[in-house]
C-alpha cells in the first residue's frame, strides 16, 4: 500500500465515513456502472472461472430449446462460510493479495444483477458449489426493498468434481446478442473454455510479432485499434493518455500484453483507469513495441538479397501503417548502408521496365519505377543505344522481366552504387552482325521472328529475298470499333488470323518439331511479288499436322470420367453376388467392369491427335472424325436390354443407395440369382414353397 502524508494533526474532531448499504446504492454500484449490461456478466462470470482453473471450465450458451447462460468450472468451488463471505458481501474477495488472477473488486460474483435488474423488477441468478463432497445451491435474488439476498436451497452431498456452477435464464430476445457477446468477450481467453454451442472463430492473420505484443490484420480479429490484455480480459486504451512517439496509431490493431496487476480498471472492469502507474505501464509497452518493430524490420531488411528486394520487404511490413509513418520507417532503417525509398532515383541514369513476357517495344520509354518491382528482375545495362531489340534476342532476354538502364560509361560506377550493386547484363557487349549492303533484294521488311518456345515478335528487319524461307500475307483486319490488332494470312484463300492465334499455332508446330525456333517468317503485302524460292507458311504446316491425327484414338470417352457413369451401374458393379448369375448377366457384368477401368485411366487432357485437329480448324481445314459411339451410351443400352429380360432387376436395383451399404438389395439380387439358376423339379410333385420360388423367379 502506497504511503501518505497525515496532514491531519490537532484535528478538532474525526467522523468515519460510512457506506450505507440501501437499494441505490446497491443499483449503483452493481448494474448503474456497467454500460453493457450481457458482456459485463458473461466477462465478469468467465474471468472468475477463467482465475479458478485457467481452460478447464465450461461456458454454456442459451438457446432457443434452453435459453440459460451457464458456466460451469472445475476449480475447488466454495466453502458455505466462503460463499457466505463472497456472494454475500458487496466487495469481498479472496484474489486482492493474489497477482495470478484477473478479478479483485468484489463485484463480479454479483455481476448477473446488471442483465437482471430491469425496469419491470429484478431476476435471480444460481450458484451451485461443489465442495469436499458436498453440494451446495444458493438463489441470488433482491428484496422487495432492492437489498441484496442469498438463499442456501440445498445441501447434500455429491460424487460431481468440485468447482463452481453460476446460471441465469436469458430473455429470448437477447439470445443472439449473447452469442455474439461470448464471440468477443471469449476471443481473448488463452487457453480457451469448452463453449456449448462451440464458437468456430478464424484464424487471426498476425503481421508481426514480438515478445509482449502482436499485430494483427483488420478484420480478422474481434477488435479495432490498441488493446491489451491481461489476464484473459482484453481492454481497449486511449493514446492520448500516455507519452508516446506517436508511432503508434489509433488504427493499428494492436494487442499488448501486460501482467496481471500491472493495470487499474474501471469497477465494471470496462475500461482501463488511467492511474500513474497504469500509464506508466502503458507507455513501457508502446515504447517496447516500437522499438522492437525497427528491429524486427531491420532483421528483414538485411536478409534481402538486393536493394530491391529490400525495399519489397519494408512495405510488406509496414502495409498497414499509412504513408506518413512507412516513410518514416524507410528512414529509420537501411540496407548496406542504403537509404530506402518509394521509387527508384538514379542520378544519370534513364529507367524503363519491360515486363515479363514481352516479346517488343517500339522504343526506350524512361520513367519512374517502383523500388520494389526489379526485386526479381534481370537489370540489363546500356551505354550504347544500337539495335537494342536484336541484342535482347541475341542475350535471350526477350520474354524476360527485365529493368533497362541506360547511362553514360563515365557515369556507370554511380549508377551501379545507386542501385546498390546488383548483377548486371551489359547489352552493349553483344554484338549484333553486319548487315549486308542495301539494294533490290536487301532491305528492311517486316518479319516475324519465332523466339524460343515459339513466342511470336512482329518486328523490322534487313532480309535478302534471295535466301529464301516462309512467309505469310498481311491481311486486312475485319471491322472494329475497337482495335483488334494484325491480322495475317496462312494459306493462299484463307481469311486472316490475329498474330495472338498465330502465336498458339506456331507454338504447336515447335513443340511438335514442324519448324525452329529462330526462324524469321517474311510478311508479304497484298499484291507483292515475291521469288519462288518463299514458300507460304500455311500450306506447308497443314501437312505435317495431318500426319499427327490418329483417328484411332477417337473412342468416344472423350471428356468422359467414371462420374459420367449411372451411380446404380457403380453401385451393382461393387456387389459381390454375381458368381450366381446367369451367364448372360456375367458378361454384361464384365463388359461393365472393362468400361469402369477405362474411364478410371481416362485422362482429361487433350491428345496430340486433337490438338491438331483444332490447329487444322484454326487453317480452315476440317477433318473428318469417325461417328464413335459412346461407351457409356452402348453399356446403358445393355443395362435397359438387362432389366427387359430380367424384370425383377429394375426394382431390386430401385433401392440402390448411392451412399450406403445396399447390405438388403445385396442379399435380394443374391437370392433372385439364386432363383434363376435354380434346376427345374423333375418329377416331384410341386409344393406351394416351390411354386411361389418359381414365379417370383
Amino acid at each position: 500500500m502506497q504511503q501518505r502524508t497525515n496532514v491531519t494533526s490537532g484535528s478538532l474532531k474525526r467522523t468515519k465515513v460510512e457506506f450505507e448499504a440501501n437499494a441505490v446504492s446497491f443499483y449503483a454500484q452493481v448494474t448503474g456502472l456497467a454500460k453493457d449490461k450481457i458482456r459485463y456478466p458473461m466477462r465478469e462470470i468467465s474471468s472468475n472461472a477463467w482465475d479458478e482453473c485457467k481452460g478447464n471450465f465450461e461456458v454454456h450458451l442459451p438457446t432457443e430449446l434452453n435459453p440459460i447462460f451457464r458456466v460451469r468450472d472445475y476449480g475447488p468451488g466454495m466453502s458455505d462460510d466462503t460463499m457466505q463471505q463472497v456472494y454475500g458481501k458487496l466487495y469481498a474477495s479472496t484474489k486482492r493479495t493474489d497477482n495470478g488472477k484477473v478479478g479483485g473488486w468484489g463485484l463480479g460474483s454479483k455481476s448477473p444483477f446488471s442483465y437482471l435488474i430491469t425496469d419491470n423488477g429484478a431476476g435471480t441468478y444460481n450458484v451451485t458449489s461443489y465442495h469436499d463432497g458436498w453440494m451446495r445451491s444458493y438463489v441470488m435474488s433482491l428484496s422487495d426493498e432492492g437489498e441484496l439476498i442469498m438463499d442456501t436451497m440445498i445441501e447434500m452431498p455429491t460424487t460431481e468434481p468440485s468447482g463452481l456452477e453460476v446460471s441465469f435464464a436469458v430473455r429470448r430476445e437477447d439470445i443472439y446478442d449473447f452469442h455474439q457477446a461470448a464471440r468477443d468477450v471469449l476471443w481473448g481467453f488463452n487457453p480457451r473454455p469448452t463453449i456449448f454451442p462451440a464458437i468456430e472463430w478464424d484464424e487471426p492473420i498476425i503481421q508481426s510479432q514480438g515478445e509482449y505484443w502482436t499485430t494483427y490484420k483488420h478484420s480478422s480479429v474481434p477488435f479495432y485499434g490498441p488493446h491489451v490484455r491481461m489476464g484473459c480480459a482484453i481492454y481497449p486504451f486511449d493514446l492520448s493518455q500516455i507519452r508516446s512517439s506517436g508511432f503508434l496509431s489509433e488504427n493499428d490493431c494492436v494487442l499488448f500484453e501486460a501482467p496481471i496487476g500491472s493495470l487499474k480498471v474501471t469497477l465494471s472492469r470496462e475500461q482501463i483507469a488511467y492511474s500513474d502507474g497504469t500509464k506508466a505501464t502503458l507507455t513501457e509497452l508502446v515504447q517496447a513495441y516500437e522499438s522492437a518493430f525497427i528491429t524486427q524490420l531491420q532483421d528483414k531488411v538485411d536478409a534481402s538479397e538486393n536493394l530491391f528486394a529490400a525495399n519489397q520487404a519494408c512495405h510488406d511490413m509496414c502495409v498497414g501503417l499509412g504513408e506518413t509513418r512507412e516513410a518514416r520507417m524507410r528512414n529509420a532503417v537501411t540496407w548496406r548502408g542504403h537509404r530506402l525509398s518509394t521509387t527508384l532515383s538514379v542520378p544519370g541514369a534513364k529507367l524503363c521496365t519491360l515486363p515479363d513476357g514481352w516479346h517488343h517495344f517500339d522504343k526506350f520509354e524512361g520513367g519512374s519505377v517502383r523500388s520494389s518491382w526489379p526485386r526479381d528482375a534481370k537489370i540489363v545495362m546500356e551505354h550504347t543505344p544500337r539495335y537494342s531489340l536484336s541484342r535482347f534476342a541475341m542475350a535471350n532476354l526477350v520474354g524476360e522481366k527485365i529493368l533497362w538502364v541506360r547511362c553514360k560509361r563515365a557515369d556507370r560506377a554511380t549508377v551501379l552504387h545507386h542501385l546498390g550493386n546488383p548483377e548486371v547484363i551489359d547489352l552493349d557487349a553483344f554484338k549484333v552482325p553486319v548487315e549486308k549492303v542495301l539494294g533490290k533484294l536487301v532491305r528492311k521488311r517486316k518479319t516475324i521472328e519465332i523466339l524460343e518456345e515459339g513466342q511470336l515478335r512482329s518486328t523490322t528487319q534487313h532480309i535478302d529475298l534471295a535466301d529464301g524461307g516462309y512467309f505469310v500475307e498481311q491481311a486486312p483486319a475485319p471491322y472494329s470499333r475497337r482495335r483488334r490488332g494484325e491480322y495475317f494470312r496462312l494459306t493462299p484463300h484463307g481469311s486472316g488470323v490475329r498474330l495472338y492465334d498465330m502465336d498458339t499455332l506456331i507454338k504447336l508446330c515447335v513443340k511438335f518439331g514442324f519448324i525452329d525456333p529462330g526462324t524469321t517468317v517474311l510478311v508479304k503485302q497484298p499484291g507483292q511479288e515475291v521469288p519462288d524460292n518463299w514458300t507460304m507458311l500455311g500450306p506447308e504446316l497443314i501437312d505435317q499436322l495431318k500426319d499427327k491425327v490418329d483417328l484411332t484414338e477417337q473412342t468416344g470417352l472423350k471428356d468422359k470420367t467414371l462420374s459420367n457413369l449411372d451411380y446404380r451401374l457403380k453401385g451393382i458393379a461393387k456387389l459381390a453376388v454375381w458368381e450366381r448369375a446367369p451367364e448372360d448377366l456375367k458378361e454384361f457384368k464384365a463388359d461393365l467392369d472393362a468400361l469402369i477401368e477405362v474411364l478410371k485411366q481416362n485422362k482429361m487432357e487433350e491428345t496430340d491427335s486433337d490438338k491438331a485437329i483444332d490447329a487444322l480448324a484454326s487453317l480452315g481445314v476440317h477433318t473428318d472424325t469417325p461417328a464413335v459411339v459412346c461407351p457409356i451410351r452402348v453399356i446403358d443400352q445393355k443395362w435397359t436390354d438387362i432389366c427387359d429380360e430380367y424384370p425383377l432387376m429394375r426394382n431390386i436395383i430401385g433401392g440402390l443407395s448411392q451412399y450406403g451399404d445396399n447390405v438388403n438389395v445385396r442379399d435380394n439380387l443374391n437370392h433372385y440369382f439364386e432363383l434363376l439358376c435354380r434346376p427345374p423339379l423333375v418329377d416331384e410333385p410341386a409344393s406351394s414353397e416351390h411354386i411361389e420360388l418359381d414365379q417370383a423367379a
